[in-house]
C-alpha cells in the first residue's frame, strides 16, 4: 500500500484564444491546466481563478469589475470546473476530469460512510474504491473498465487525513479571496467571501473525525 499521498483542491484554468482580456491582474496559464487552491496564491492567481468563476457562469469579463463580482454575488448558485487533484511522486497525477466541480468536493467525504464513488469526470474517469480498511483512487475506468488504469491505495486514515488538508487548504484560500477584493478596490469583499463559501461549502461541518 502507498505510505504518502497528498489531496490538493484545484480549479480548472479558463480557455481562451491570445489573452485573456480582464479588469484586473491575472496569472498567465495554459487553458485547461490545474490551479492549486491554497492560502499561499498570489494576487494574480486568486484573479484568475475569479475570472474562471465569471467566465464559467456565463458572466462577461466586461471593463467593470465592480459590476462583474455584482453580477457573481447575484448568482443563485455556482460552478468550478475541477475539484480535488491527488499527487504520488511515482505516478502522474489524478486529475479531475470533464464535467466534474468544485462544488461537490464534499462528496469524497460521503464516500467514507456511503462507499458510492463521487462523480470525477470523464475522459479519462476517475473513481474511488473500497477494499476493506484501505482504499484505492483509480484513474480511469468509473464509466467502463479501462486496461492502462493505475491507482493509488491508501489506509482510510491517511485518505482522511488528506481531505482535512483539502478543508485547510479551502478554508484559506477563502479568506484570500476577501483580501484579493479588497486589493482590487470592490466594495463587496465580504460578501463575495461568503458566496464562495456558500456555493462551495467550504466551512460546513465536516463529518470527518
Amino acid at each position: 500500500m502507498n505510505a504518502s499521498i497528498q489531496f490538493q483542491p484545484v480549479v480548472e484554468a479558463p480557455y481562451f484564444e491570445g489573452q485573456l482580456c480582464c479588469p484586473w491582474e491575472i496569472s498567465q496559464v495554459q487553458p485547461y491546466s490545474m490551479i492549486r487552491l491554497s492560502g499561499e496564491m498570489e494576487y494574480p492567481e486568486i484573479g484568475l481563478v475569479i475570472a474562471q468563476l465569471a467566465q464559467y457562469n456565463q458572466i462577461k469579463l466586461v471593463d467593470d469589475k465592480q459590476a462583474i463580482i455584482n453580477k457573481i454575488i447575484d448568482q443563485k448558485s455556482l460552478v468550478l470546473p475541477g475539484g480535488i487533484q491527488v499527487i504520488r511522486e511515482e505516478n502522474k497525477p489524478i486529475s479531475p476530469s470533464c464535467c466534474c466541480g468544485l462544488e461537490t468536493w464534499r462528496e469524497w467525504i460521503d464516500f467514507l460512510s456511503t462507499g458510492t464513488t463521487p462523480w470525477l469526470g470523464h475522459d479519462p474517469s476517475p473513481w474511488l474504491e473500497r477494499q476493506g480498511n484501505s482504499i484505492r483512487i483509480w484513474s480511469d475506468g468509473g464509466i467502463a473498465p479501462v486496461r492502462k488504469a493505475f491507482h493509488v491505495e491508501v489506509s482510510r486514515a491517511a485518505f482522511e487525513k488528506a481531505l482535512r488538508q483539502v478543508e485547510r487548504d479551502l478554508q484559506a484560500f477563502l479568506f484570500c479571496i476577501e483580501s484579493w477584493g479588497q486589493e482590487i478596490g470592490i466594495s463587496n469583499a465580504t460578501e463575495l467571501f461568503k458566496k464562495f463559501d456558500k456555493c462551495f461549502s467550504v466551512r460546513k461541518p465536516s463529518r470527518m473525525r
